[in-house]
């Protein structure tokens, strides 16, 4: 296996229970690959298949049929398709990064042990580990007074901050990342790109769904464009 990443064949459907069990196809006939360090921009109207087929990268969706080949550092070649949930949950804890669009904390936990918690688990000190999340949400521009607040409570773009500082803090080597700039500034846009940029320099290999202009042409090497559950287009960015 030569490609960091490999997806070949790849279907999904699902079937809808309320409406006698009629067959919704999301995804159909999807094949790509991507190479280590490289960022792939996934774009598409709302409901193309954009997030239904990270998921099945991820292993939350259990794809109908077709593989999804990845070259793991703690397996070798593996498809994630056909791996044990055991495997699965070595590669998530160990490799790979999934951010959804939408902040998901335990509730009346700070913010700065939301964002050090990745680097806890994965064994740095936790005094370390809060210095790292103080400098990631201060580049981010989240005020200081909320740095010690519950993000629960926070509005949209500052949730997102803290969204996308909890997911790459760490350098995943594989992250996918669903919207990260969508309720951000300009400003706030430009450092978010940057430090997904960062992560590249360090191997760090991105699938990202965005609707953003801008953030797909500063961010991605490549575009792949999603319709109908079916890849329309594969383009530089």
């Amino acid at each position: 296996m030569n490609a960091f990443l490999e997806v070949t064949g790849l279907r999904k459907e699902f079937l809808m229970h309320i409406l006698n069990d009629k067959q919704i196809d999301a995804l159909e006939d999807i094949n790509f690959s991507m190479e280590e360090g490289e960022i792939i921009g996934l774009t598409g109207k709302s409901g193309s298949g954009k997030s239904s087929l990270m998921k099945c990268i991820y292993g939350t969706y259990l794809i109908g049929e077709g593989s999804v080949m990845y070259d793991s550092k703690t397996f070798g070649p593996i498809d994630l398709a056909a791996s044990s949930e055991h495997e699965m949950l070595q590669i998530r804890r160990n490799e790979m990064t999934y951010c959804s669009q939408f902040l998901q904390v335990i509730p009346r936990v700070p913010a700065l042990e939301v964002v050090a918690e990745q680097l806890i688990l994965e064994g740095t000190d936790r005094s370390s580990a809060i210095d790292q999340a103080r400098s990631f949400l201060d580049r981010l521009g989240l005020p200081e007074e909320l740095w010690d607040a519950y993000p629960s409570t926070f509005s949209g773009g500052e949730q997102q901050r803290i969204n996308v500082a909890q997911a790459i803090i760490s350098s995943p080597r594989f992250l996918l990342i669903d919207e990260p700039t969508a309720s951000l500034d300009l400003k706030t846009k430009n450092v978010v790109i940057q430090m997904i940029l960062d992560m590249k320099t360090k191997g760090t290999s991105v699938l990202c769904i965005t609707h953003d202009e801008h953030t797909l042409n500063n961010l991605a090497d490549r575009e792949l464009h999603l319709k109908n559950g079916r890849i329309q287009e594969a383009a530089v960015a």
